[in-house]
């Protein structure tokens, strides 16, 4: 079968659901998947194959159900036709398995072998977070502390309507009610001290859309090529349907994971193009890393150093953004960016130039603290003595997770740092000397606290010298070889999430 037959496979065996019926039982299964002793509803008949695997993503992912929600948007009718329903196991499989002869044939076509490496980052980029990020109080208060900054706050009201406390109060109320239940009332009885409707308007108009409104933004967003199954859809930035029944207005969640990350990482996309805030998010994600430093580093032989200005001749300069300071034996050079790996370079396969270019970018970052490592041993750093024994190992902390691991990416990472080395001059013998790693902030929660119990070089240096281990991703080798250290961190910042958010979600 071709590309086109199996997609009409899913489309026609679609066209002949309910859009109302399908959402629901879409969702059953997303909170099945999504939250720890969910029941899926009687009414909906479960196979047991999906009952008893180990995962059971195995039988059926929450990407699938993505997928599947989309293409009801676009195609179920009001009522379903010829008694056909989502509520059948054999027509969830139909579907399921038709997207997997579609994404077989998708990757024959478009992909090929030679390239399976720069897919299995695609398939982490698709699957990983849904593992990664689940509802919980970690990415609430990770998020809410990067947006909660004066100016931030500012472009916030201005491209929302809202204050950064409304966005999450009324979104964690929501998420609340769809926890249990699959639908609300369009103007729910949500009783909240100095919340108004008016507040959840304005949630509804950067969180929702109707029906008919997203189904053609989704039609409009289709195309049956290599980023079928891996490109931003709207349904991320609208994980709300509103939907009439029998003159009832309703608002649908089918995936309620959509929505949590909306209000978490998602705004970022809502104001990433305010005039000011793309600087003063980077400004905030390098104090964020400050202060898990602060927290996590309480080791007496350890130091903790900020940024700092320093002149040579008419020219300022700065200093490495946080160094973690251990005597003269080693210290972490700690560089923060925000840069995200763009949905293009996780779609795109037969076209890498958009990979080409965000892997330009991130071992323009790699370069830059080796070019700060030049100002530290010519002495000018103002906080810092040179000490010629001293182990230096830059840390470039991400916003997200870029997943480099296995060979492909790294070793892609790798020949960009050396010839951007090269370019500024900067001895390439340094990467062997004082090699480098990468780590997304939520691996840096983690990481801090280990290095803090175990020690800068010993944690630093196993890493990047055991050429396996060189390929993990940071927080994997953690919790692999430092299983007690994790175990007994503290919470980081969950007192601060108790105040705020203890008594909404």
């Amino acid at each position: 079968m071709t590309i086109e037959e199996h997609y009409w496979t899913v489309r026609d065996t679609v066209r002949e659901l309910g859009h109302r019926d399908s959402l629901y039982v879409i969702w059953a299964y997303s909170q099945s998947l999504q939250v720890n002793g969910f029941n899926i509803p009687n009414d909906i008949q479960v196979d047991n194959a999906f009952l008893n695997a180990a995962p059971p993503q195995t039988i059926l992912a929450e990407w699938t159900l993505e997928l599947m929600a989309r293409e009801v948007i676009r195609y179920a009718d009001e009522v379903p036709r010829r008694g056909r329903t989502l509520r059948q196991w054999a027509t969830v499989a139909k579907i399921a398995n038709a997207f997997c002869d579609l994404d077989r044939e998708i990757y024959a076509q478009f992909c090929g072998r030679e390239r399976i490496h720069l897919e299995r980052m695609r398939i982490a980029h698709r699957q990983f977070v849904w593992q990664q990020h689940r509802f919980n109080w970690k990415p609430i208060i990770r998020y809410y502390k990067l947006f909660n900054r004066p100016d931030i706050l500012a472009y916030t009201q201005q491209a929302t309507g809202l204050s950064l406390e409304h966005i999450y109060l009324i979104g964690l109320c929501y998420l609340g009610n769809f926890l249990e239940h699959p639908r609300v009332a369009q103007r729910p009885d949500i009783q909240i001290p100095g919340l108004t409707q008016e507040h959840f308007d304005r949630f509804l108009a950067f969180t929702s859309l109707s029906r008919r409104q997203l189904a053609n933004r989704l039609r409009a967003e289709h195309a049956l090529d290599e980023g079928f199954f891996y490109r931003y859809s709207s349904l991320r930035e609208f994980p709300l349907v509103r939907i009439s029944h029998h003159g009832r207005e309703e608002i649908a969640c089918p995936i309620p994971t959509l929505l949590f990350w909306r209000i978490t990482t998602g705004l970022y996309y809502t104001l990433k193009d305010v005039p000011g805030f793309l600087s003063a998010f980077g400004a905030s994600f390098e104090q964020y890393v400050g202060e898990i430093l602060r927290r996590r580093i309480t080791n007496r032989q350890m130091s903790l150093l900020s940024e700092e200005e320093f002149h040579l001749g008419p020219h300022r300069k700065d200093t490495v953004d946080w160094i973690v300071v251990q005597g003269d034996e080693s210290a972490l050079f700690v560089e923060c960016k925000t840069k995200r790996l763009t949905w293009a370079s996780k779609a795109g396969l037969s076209d890498l130039s958009a990979l080409e270019r965000d892997i330009q970018t991130l071992a323009g970052a790699v370069v830059q603290v080796y070019k700060t490592i030049v100002d530290y041993r010519a002495g000018r750093y103002p906080h810092l003595t040179f000490v010629e024994t001293r182990r230096i190992y830059p840390a470039i902390v991400t916003l997200e997770d870029w997943y480099f691991f296995g060979g492909e990416m790294p070793d892609r990472l790798d020949a960009a740092v050396r010839t951007g080395m090269a370019a500024e001059g900067l001895p390439v013998a340094w990467l062997d000397q004082m090699p480098y790693v990468i780590l997304s902030v939520h691996e840096f929660e983690k990481a801090a606290g280990v290095i803090n119990a175990a020690g800068v070089h010993p944690v630093i240096e196993y890493k990047v010298r055991d050429p396996e281990l060189r390929r993990w991703v940071f927080g994997a080798y953690c919790n692999h070889h430092y299983a007690e250290e994790v175990q007994n961190l503290p919470k980081l910042f969950y007192d601060e999430y108790e105040a705020l958010f203890g008594n909404v979600s």
